[in-house]
């Protein structure tokens, strides 16, 4: 695929987003890339979830503030004919419309991974990389995900989703049901967030205890699976859209800790603090492309093609168009998918460079993906003439 160069590439990020200081950097590594060959656009939603856009907002810089230094405020607006505009500050100035052609969602976690953002851009006709709605809801919640994946024949962990009411109702219920059920350490992860936070490894009831609480701080529903002891972690992203063709990655084994990677290993470890390459290949910014890893992964070739090949069935089931990095656990003759990482929770270049894709060539498969989707969405018939209102009109008079 490719994609007319000069392209106004919205990239919007922040949000009212527990990630939203994550999503500030993985937007700054993003627009940085998009500068040589499109016009990066930069718009920031606040953690209040106003809307803000400008030249400075290119660089992290402007976040010392807030709101940002140099930020000018701007709206989405459904159903006009331009949808990002510049309100107007006085009686001598309109509107002034900010030209986008294509928005890449840059915001983790809650209304960006969730498919909240993309439901508005839809409504807005503005054509966006990882589409659609429900698979990128379905891909960021960790219990449907895992319902959909197993449906597809692909093995996962068995887990219990629990809900906030549920917990609030009868702690001890649950928490004895838990342990009957799973008899030894267990995970707990809030449904709904990414980049590790609230995920905790319980080896008892009151630690079990403890984690449910944070999670229920967080998210409206958690779930709990047994920890994957002794499981060997290994990561495969694929680009795509549905019906293919898909790209797939080079598969990593990530190096970190006995439970996996922490949002302090992920983000703020060594190499999170200019010990090691930015995601971007540089020291501007770093993130999961600086921590420790095998590339390619010291596993067995048939293993690391095995995991290639889940990864395709998991993008074709899940639907999702666009980049989305997976997450293996291995457990002897079991390959177990752990979970999908949808855009922007991984936009896993580092593992397509190891397949000779650069990040900016990445960059335009997801310009060109989005393209091809709202095109397709398009051709798809969605207002037609009915004669229902006219059998109803003027019948009571």
């Amino acid at each position: 695929m490719s994609v007319p160069g000069g392209q106004r590439v919205g990239v919007i990020f922040g949000g009212p987003s527990v990630e939203h200081d994550v999503s500030i950097l993985t937007a700054q590594q993003v627009i940085a890339v998009l500068q040589d060959r499109h016009a990066p656009v930069p718009l920031f939603i606040d953690r209040d979830g106003r809307w803000w856009t400008g030249e400075d907002l290119c660089s992290v810089d402007a976040f010392a503030t807030q709101p940002p230094r140099g930020g000018r405020p701007v709206e989405l607006r459904l159903g006009g004919a331009q949808p990002f505009v510049e309100p107007s500050t006085g009686r001598l100035r309109g509107d002034r419309p900010v030209e986008v052609d294509i928005v890449l969602n840059a915001i983790h976690g809650t209304g960006g991974e969730d498919g909240a953002l993309l439901g508005a851009l839809e409504l807005a006709r503005v054509p966006y990389a990882g589409r659609g709605v429900a698979a990128a809801a379905v891909g960021m919640d960790k219990h449907l995900a895992k319902v959909v994946l197993a449906d597809a024949g692909i093995d996962v962990l068995e887990h219990r989703r629990i809900e906030r009411s549920e917990w609030e109702s009868d702690r001890q219920a649950v928490l004895r049901e838990l342990g009957e059920r799973f008899g030894g350490p267990v995970v707990v992860k809030p449904c709904t967030l990414g980049s590790s936070i609230g995920v905790q490894r319980c080896a008892g009831e009151a630690e079990i205890e403890d984690a449910l609480e944070l999670a229920f701080e967080l998210d409206r529903q958690a779930i709990v699976e047994p920890f994957a002891e002794g499981a060997t972690e290994l990561n495969v992203a694929v680009v795509g859209r549905p019906g293919g063709p898909y790209r797939v990655s080079e598969v990593e084994r990530p190096l970190g800790g006995e439970a996996g990677l922490s949002f302090e290993d992920k983000y703020m470890s060594a190499g999170g603090k200019g010990g090691g390459k930015s995601e971007a290949g540089g020291s501007k910014t770093s993130g999961m492309a600086s921590q420790d890893r095998i590339i390619p992964a010291d596993v067995d070739e048939a293993l690391r093609e095995r995991v290639r090949r889940l990864g395709e069935r998991a993008h074709a089931a899940l639907r999702l168009a666009g980049v989305v990095r997976y997450d293996f656990f291995v457990l002897g003759d079991r390959v177990i998918l752990n979970e999908p990482n949808t855009v922007p929770g991984s936009f896993a270049f580092y593992l397509f460079e190891a397949a000779d894709l650069p990040f900016a060539d990445l960059v335009d498969e997801l310009l060109a993906i989005a393209i091809a989707e709202a095109r397709e969405e398009r051709s798809t018939t969605r207002v037609f003439e009915s004669a229902l209102l006219g059998m109803h009109v003027g019948a009571r008079r």
